[in-house]
């Protein structure tokens, strides 16, 4: 297989890979870097030929592997897109919210290549969709010859999905973004064992060591107590959260609480990509078992709209648990502006429930100190850090030592490492080589044979 990385910055981010298997050339991924807005933040599409693809695998609908798939398919018209029914259902709302954002970019960052496409580009991406079902393997022809290609459930957010490709008896496994353990709306990864010959792994967590005895119940049940402490001092909890996935999770813990008496009655208020995405899921859930929610779960908790004419750095109007988004607290969202608004009162809590870049806002704040000055530079506000600040770890990837285990499960006789920061794919390839294992760590925008 030839394999290039089209996300220019590596990483994580604008993930987007270049495959060419015999006479098959097809993409997997195409999403927007984070950190970037505008041209910055695509892959190099420029890399191949227009009009070249035989067609284009989607793992999930997160923003870093979907954002410019509209790009992408526009310079390959005549390339079927496949997915899972999950990702079939929210790709539509995400490239709509990506569409509108982008659309304010335009004038906030004074970025005029945006908005990158519009909805005759989402139309056509639509109508290009195919649905794979979990578990069947389906026959892609081209030229005589033939590659078996066969999704399987990947957990980490609903939709997700691992792709098996088949060819001339060899496997070339992509594992896409994993997540082994169950959670409440969804269950965990169901990936075969067999051996495979490429092994494509996700690196996230490379660099998180997960301490002894910390599993993902006590993280939910210290998160609870937290909350509990901050309302019982007279304060309002601020829970960042990614909209698709993230915020679905945390109301049935929420709600699981309150019904356990886990937590005392409060106000919950949400707001939104994260409440668009609850109809959805719930819709979703009603025709594919491995995903439980349902929207019910809104009139148990009672959730509310946010508080109108909330103002950076004025105190809450209301006392309770705010549920929004963005999960890294990013410029101008929802949890950025309400951050701004509780971080001066010793009485509040903002606790993280996800992996926050250092560079964000987020992760800046959790590199801060008591006491020290925080500058919310998009609204021009400094606030002191009086509100207690948590992160906890209910990351929707796999440990390390999962992946590892998986690796070593399915006997690779070459492992390519893919979406990571530098030091993560470095402590997996020092891992690797010592087990003998082959191991790749490739640079962006370099083609490879491996």
């Amino acid at each position: 297989m030839k394999f290039t990385d089209l996300n220019p910055h590596g990483g994580i981010g604008a993930n987007c890979s270049f495959c060419q298997v015999g006479p098959f050339r097809f993409v997997i991924d195409s999403g927007l870097h984070p950190k970037y807005a505008g041209n910055e933040s695509l892959p190099r599409h420029d890399r191949i030929q227009p009009g070249t693809l035989d067609f284009i695998l989607l793992t999930h609908c997160h923003l870093d592997h979907l954002g410019s798939l509209p790009l992408l398919a526009r310079l390959h018209p005549q390339a079927p897109v496949f997915l899972s029914y999950p990702s079939s259902i929210l790709i539509r709302r995400m490239l709509s919210n990506s569409l509108a954002v982008m659309k304010r970019q335009r004038s906030e960052l004074k970025l005029p290549e945006l908005p990158l496409y519009g909805r005759s580009d989402l139309s056509a991406l639509y109508d290009r969709m195919e649905i794979m079902p979990i578990g069947e393997p389906m026959i892609f022809e081209k030229d005589g010859q033939e590659m078996e290609i066969t999704a399987y459930h990947a957990g980490h957010v609903a939709g997700a999905v691992s792709f098996d490709l088949k060819y001339e008896g060899k496997h070339i496994f992509f594992t896409g973004d994993l997540l082994f353990n169950d959670l409440r709306t969804l269950e965990g990864a169901q990936l075969p064992r067999h051996p495979v010959d490429l092994l494509v792994m996700e690196t996230t967590r490379g660099v998180s060591e997960r301490p002894a005895g910390q599993q993902r119940e006590a993280e939910i049940v210290r998160l609870l107590q937290d909350i509990r402490k901050t309302l019982k001092r007279g304060g309002s909890a601020l829970v960042p959260v990614f909209a698709l996935g993230r915020m679905q999770e945390m109301l049935v813990v929420l709600d699981e609480a309150r019904k356990n008496k886990a937590l005392p009655p409060s106000p919950v208020f949400c707001s939104g990509l994260g409440m668009d995405l609850v109809n959805h899921i719930h819709q979703i859930s009603q025709n594919f078992s491995r995903i439980n929610f349902s929207r019910k779960v809104l009139r148990s908790l009672g959730v509310q709209p946010l508080p109108r004419r909330l103002q950076p750095g004025e105190p809450l109007p209301m006392q309770g648990i705010y549920l929004v988004s963005s999960g890294m607290m990013v410029e101008n969202t929802p949890s950025y502006m309400l951050a701004s608004s509780m971080l001066g009162d010793d009485r509040n809590g903002i606790f993280f429930v996800g992996y926050c870049d250092p560079s964000t806002p987020g992760g800046q704040l959790l590199q801060g100190q008591p006491g020290e000055e925080f500058l919310f530079e998009a609204v021009d506000l400094k606030e002191k850090i009086r509100a207690t600040i948590r992160q906890y770890d209910l990351s929707g990837h796999a440990d390390r030592d999962e992946l590892l285990a998986f690796a070593r499960s399915v006997s690779p006789r070459k492992i390519l490492l893919h979406h990571g920061d530098p030091e993560a794919r470095a402590w997996f390839s020092s891992q690797f080589e010592q087990n003998d294992l082959p191991v790749l760590d490739p640079e962006p925008l370099i083609e490879y044979e491996v």
